[in-house]
């Protein structure tokens, strides 16, 4: 069951990030006469291809010099970012989802990239989920490297060993994450996180909208509310403490460690994003954790019918204004997502995103890729389920996201009422009270910020 044998360098290695602190160039910032891309995307595999492949060939083609530096997972990438910004010397392109930089999005700091984006079309149509590139109205403002789903994992496995059935609603899902924490081994029932920052952010609006509620609404004004009603919010707070007594260590469990404990067959159930699991698991050498890891959609409370059962977001490439080389920055993704190299692309990290374009799923030269032809195709199975059967149940376009949403949604005010509540033990409607007034105060900000 456990594979307590496998390090966190093993798992690390397979979830494809490098160290935090792993920066090719100058730390200091960036020369004028040099494109700074700043990314996450710093595997061993990525940084090999980075600085043998793609830079190389940019740099024969366009004569821009590159200078590229690495961050790892969670917040590092952002408060790099936010020294730069600070030091009034943004990077060209900073690899990322919206929501992680709506601040930026809501002042208008993203350049628009629907010329960039209409010449990849060209190629490989028109992306999934293209809405969630669009904040502004006929403005694209990020370039697609790949849809990050969030919804459940579990191991089949264990539910066949204690005849269990994948969970429709909540109680399902804690009778199964008991059975699995009893069982005689070192495999807890259920990973849940409870950071201030992160992870837990993205795991709680998957738990709301499950409970049958929302962050934001339209009002009849057509314009964007708080939602957070007090009876799903606390439903979901119930939920989270009947849930940690089936955890690891709550307030250690971010991206990394979460895949960490699962490459290691020390979970039984968690919330991640795509089948990423899957792949750190596997190239940590635990086959049989791989091979036997299913995603679904998260189950809901009971009693209410959802009709968005999880989330999801775009991560991509955008281009900050100010950035010295802002056109450089377009033709390098223009380069990165052409038809000469995009496919490469999305087989670096095959399983931690998904593919932006349905004609990238379908490609020959994807499909038959190594990863996929392992048992049968069992990986490439699960990304066909991700975006075929489970996509089309957590994505909404007709949900408010906007440039002020997304500036809310910067502030991690939900990753800090979970960890209030579970880390710090607080009383769930003092929780709840803080964070309304945090929303609403952080709210009225970033509307005065806007800028775009």
């Amino acid at each position: 069951m456990s594979n307590g044998n496998i390090t966190r360098r093993d798992a690390l290695g397979g979830i494809g990030v490098a160290g935090a602190g792993l920066v090719a160039g100058c730390i200091g910032g960036s020369d004028d006469d040099e494109l700074h891309i700043l990314t996450d995307l710093s595997s061993d595999e990525w940084q090999e291809y980075w600085e043998n492949d793609l830079i190389p060939g940019y740099e024969e083609e366009y004569g821009l010099p590159v200078e590229h530096e690495y961050t790892g997972l969670d917040e590092v990438g952002r408060q790099r970012l936010a020294t730069l910004m600070q030091a009034q010397d943004p990077p060209g392109i900073f690899h990322a989802s919206l929501p992680e930089i709506g601040d930026l999005v809501n002042q208008g700091q993203l350049a628009d990239v629907g010329d960039v984006l209409d010449d990849l079309e060209d190629e490989w149509g028109e992306p999934v989920f293209k809405y969630l590139l669009e904040p502004i109205d006929e403005q694209i403002v990020n370039i697609p490297h790949g849809p990050y789903i969030g919804c459940l994992q579990y191991r089949e496995d264990l539910y066949d060993e204690l005849d269990l059935e994948v969970p429709e609603t909540w109680d399902d899902l804690l009778e199964n994450a008991q059975a699995i924490d009893e069982m005689d081994n070192d495999v807890r029932g259920f990973g849940l996180s409870a950071g201030p920052e992160g992870k837990p952010d993205a795991d709680f609006s998957c738990w709301l909208v499950n409970a049958g509620g929302d962050r934001f609404r339209w009002n009849s004004d057509d314009e964007v509310e708080l939602a957070y009603e007090e009876d799903d919010v606390l439903a979901v707070f119930e939920l989270l403490q009947e849930l940690e007594q089936y955890s690891p260590d709550p307030a250690s469990l971010d991206y990394g460690t979460t895949i960490e404990y699962w490459a290691s067959g020390r979970l039984g159930q968690c919330i991640m994003l795509n089948a990423w699991v899957c792949s750190a698991a596997y190239e940590a050498g635990a086959e049989e954790v791989a091979l036997n890891t299913k995603q679904e959609v998260v189950p809901h409370r009971e009693g209410v019918d959802p009709d968005v059962r999880g989330f999801v977001t775009m991560t991509g490439a955008p281009v900050l204004e100010g950035a010295t080389h802002t056109d450089g920055a377009k033709d390098f993704n223009r380069y990165m997502y052409g038809p000469d190299r995009h496919i490469d692309v999305s087989l670096m990290e095959p399983m931690r995103f998904l593919p932006p374009y349905e004609s990238i799923l379908e490609h020959e030269e994807y499909r038959s890729a190594d990863v996929f032809q392992i048992d049968d195709g069992y990986f490439l199975e699960r990304n066909e389920y991700l975006l075929q059967e489970i996509a089309p149940q957590v994505s909404d376009s007709e949900s408010p996201t906007t440039p002020e949403t997304l500036g809310l949604l910067s502030f991690d005010i939900d990753a800090q009422m979970t960890n209030r509540l579970i880390v710090e033990e607080e009383d769930p409607e003092d929780v709840y009270e803080w964070g309304m007034d945090e929303l609403e105060r952080r709210f009225e900000d970033v509307k005065a910020a806007a800028n775009y």
